[in-house]
């Protein structure tokens, strides 16, 4: 045992009122009244919820035959304030692929995101904690960094993880295509027709307005938060971004996915609807490093004490 907390099931201060008042109905006779300070006792420290820290905390888990793969626009365009009303589209972005994986516990997650490059940010892994820290962790490049956006940069290891799923053969590939849709460095979209092979489920995510936003992003170099401007003329203007349903569209049509614009989590739920519908699960027993549970330790004398109390009561009548 490394590691002992506690997280009282009653606060502690009523816990010891309580406590009070049943020692203040004294028992008579000595042995009968530690009986009770010791049940007194034993109550209060269940009330406690002691638990130590174990690598081997047995749990149920679901399992599900499904390897979902998330890519993720990580271009400044996504920090555009057009979500929700004036959110930043990467705030809808983190909430919503939360959303997912909350919904899907048990398959088996692969994220992506590109931005001037393509980032394997984590290969096939059901540790929604550790994607969900990842996706927490993105954040779009300076804008003296970025060289624009470019959807197509994402096709060759989009498909690579789709072939590799699809190898594995024991379970279904499902995909969320997470972006505005716009391209910005002057290069068309390619088709993906060509590495939907495999592909049997989930959506293209869009983010933005036709109305387009703003977009901000916190400088690390200069401590600052900085407003991204349009330097194509002077004086420079902000810049602003908008979603590119056309891109959005051929996307979705090319691998076979529906298109989904998103104004909150929720509506993504007739795609995970299909997705579940597709997908077996099962329970596995498992372990993981966490907190174990020992206030069951003192339910056993508790028991063998009240069980004394009431067979001395029953027989004193």
């Amino acid at each position: 045992m490394d590691k002992i907390t506690f997280e009282p099931m009653i606060p502690i201060w009523l816990m010891v009122i309580i406590c009070i008042g049943l020692l203040a109905i004294k028992r008579k006779g000595i042995i009968p009244y530690v009986r009770q300070c010791l049940i007194v006792l034993l109550l209060f420290a269940i009330n406690l919820r002691p638990m130590y820290v174990s690598d081997e905390v047995k749990v149920m888990r679901q399992k599900l035959n499904c390897y979902c793969i998330i890519v993720i626009d990580d271009t400044l365009s996504m920090m555009a304030e057009d979500y929700n009303g004036s959110e930043p589209r990467m705030n809808g972005v983190k909430a919503d692929v939360e959303y997912i994986t909350e919904k899907m516990v048990g398959a088996k997650f692969c994220l992506i995101d590109f931005n001037n490059d393509v980032n394997l940010i984590a290969p096939f892994t059901d540790d929604t904690s550790y994607i969900k820290s990842a996706v927490n962790s993105i954040y779009p490049l300076a804008d003296y960094h970025a060289t624009g956006t470019n959807i197509n940069v994402s096709k060759k290891l989009l498909g690579q993880m789709i072939d590799n799923a699809t190898i594995l053969g024991d379970g279904h590939v499902v995909v969320f295509f997470i972006t505005d849709g716009e391209n910005t460095d002057k290069n068309t979209l390619d088709s993906f027709a060509d590495i939907a092979d495999g592909i049997e489920g989930g959506a293209v995510m869009g983010y933005g307005t036709d109305k387009g936003g703003q977009m901000h992003y916190y400088d690390e170099l200069y401590d600052e938060v900085v407003l991204v401007e349009d330097k194509r003329s002077y004086p420079y203007e902000p810049a602003i971004s908008y979603i590119d349903e056309d891109n959005l569209e051929q996307l979705a049509d090319d691998m076979g996915l529906t298109y989904v614009h998103m104004y909150d989590s929720e509506d993504i739920d007739p795609v995970l609807d299909d997705v579940m519908g597709l997908l077996d699960a099962e329970e596995e027993e498992t372990t993981k490093y966490g907190y174990a549970d020992v206030y069951f330790w003192f339910v056993y004398p508790l028991a063998a004490l009240v069980a004394y109390e009431f067979i001395s009561v029953k027989r004193r009548a």
